[in-house]
């Protein structure tokens, strides 16, 4: 059964998909769909339930916090402090001295580093930036899904060991499709739409934890998204995450210690009455 949760901001439509998981019998649903129409804004009240998310975590492993998932996705201090391109080397320099061994690595890893046909390295999240600033300029505006960003590695999610929910088939290739602006496939993990000179974001999850990285991984998207906007020199629009498997997992220490950390949350943006109009 599909669900969806349209609102403001990044912690809002969190805490609406978090919560009706709370709801579910068994903790968990297909299809879960938030769509936020403000995915960088943020209140002082969203930013006490991050920390206070991040430290329900860390009760549970001292490692982990909401900003240590977002940063799987797009790691914004290092991109604030070299800029890009800089940031791109630093970040893979620091992968490769600090990433566990036997580790698959993290979203942004895979973003910016792929092997094309001969085997040569290339980053296929740059491409979207060139290719998104590059249609102004070549009047390509109509253009508008053809920037896929595939994080999904066959190599690696197609081995037979079973790991987790679901079987991953990853149907977008960028070594072949990195240079189309249509004929591409159409089914990609994390794909950009030009939409009336912003740019929509849609990230698609096979499988997705609600305590441990549902916050973080919005945030990182959010932060993903500004990201390629800015550079590629447009605004942002919609955020849209697509959980085709949600649960509420033991992230902050089981089900009852996640409903007792939920209700010293905000409530629900929809259920704020607006004010009477005068008379």
């Amino acid at each position: 059964m599909t669900e969806v949760f349209q609102r403001s901001r990044v912690v809002q439509a969190w805490l609406a998909g978090i919560r009706y998981l709370e709801s579910q019998k068994n903790h968990d649903a297909t299809n879960v769909i938030l769509e936020v129409t403000s995915p960088q804004a943020a209140t002082s009240e969203d930013r006490q339930v991050v920390i206070s998310v991040s430290q329900a975590l860390r009760q549970r492993n001292a490692e982990r916090t909401v900003m240590t998932a977002a940063g799987t996705i797009f790691p914004q201090t290092i991109y604030k402090r070299y800029g890009r391109p800089g940031w791109y080397a630093h970040y893979k320099t620091i992968m490769a001295r600090g990433m566990a061994p036997r580790s698959w690595g993290t979203y942004a890893l895979r973003m910016i580093e792929r092997k094309d046909e001969s085997g040569a390295t290339f980053n296929p999240l740059e491409k979207i930036i060139e290719k998104l600033a590059a249609i102004r300029t070549k009047n390509l505006n109509r253009y508008v899904a053809a920037y896929e960003l595939g994080v999904c590695d066959p190599a690696v999610d197609l081995a037979e060991d079973l790991n987790g929910v679901g079987f991953e088939l990853p149907t977008y290739d960028p070594s072949s499709d990195r240079h189309k602006y249509y004929g591409s496939a159409c089914l990609s993990h994390v794909t950009f739409k030009l939409m009336h000179g912003k740019i929509d974001l849609t990230a698609i999850y096979r499988s997705h934890h609600y305590a441990q990285r549902a916050l973080g991984n919005l945030i990182g998207l959010a932060q993903l998204q500004q990201y390629v906007a800015t550079e590629s020199g447009y605004e942002t629009g919609t955020l849209t995450c697509i959980s085709t498997y949600a649960k509420l997992d033991d992230g902050f220490g089981g089900i009852r210690a996640a409903s007792s950390l939920l209700e010293t949350f905000p409530i629900d943006e929809t259920l704020i009455k607006a004010p009477l109009a005068a008379t």
